[in-house]
């Protein structure tokens, strides 16, 4: 996956890691099969460097969000993995304010990686509220408590 977010990164494509690969940078030990990408929801010029970076991994473009909230996630299994893309959910803000706030994290190797801030991944967490979600808001709520952050 460390290819694909040089390539982000390289190409100035707006995008924040969330979900389970984000809880792993964030210190949390945690199995995740896929990659959750929020991007922002209707940023044409941001949906054609993705297109045009993943246009041979993937079968069909990533799509804004539609009027009626069509394409809020989706999906693509590629050759790094299961990538997600998120246009919208519950707990998310806005994509700017949530790039306001970003962090960046370094990966294993290294690798600067856009991630949603403990504060917004916590917000989302508990907004969502899934069983998968309750180990992930006790995590972010003890390093809130114990950093300051």
């Amino acid at each position: 996956m460390d290819e694909v977010i040089r390539l982000f990164n390289e190409n100035r494509v707006r995008y924040l890691l969330i979900g389970g690969q984000a809880m792993r940078l964030e210190g949390m030990p945690r199995f995740s099969m896929d990659w959750d990408i929020y991007v922002p929801p209707t940023d044409g010029e941001n949906f054609a460097r993705i297109n045009d970076l993943l246009e041979e991994e993937i079968d069909l473009p990533v799509l804004p969000r539609g009027p009626g909230g069509e394409n809020f996630v989706q999906t693509y299994q590629t050759k790094w993995g299961i990538l997600q893309f998120h246009l919208g959910g519950p707990g998310l803000p806005r994509f700017a304010e949530a790039e306001e706030r970003s962090v960046t994290r370094e990966n294993e190797i290294g690798t600067p990686v856009a991630c949603m801030s403990t504060e917004d991944m916590l917000a989302s967490k508990r907004a969502a509220n899934r069983p998968a979600d309750q180990a992930d808001i006790v995590f972010l709520e003890a390093k809130l408590a114990g950093s300051g952050e």
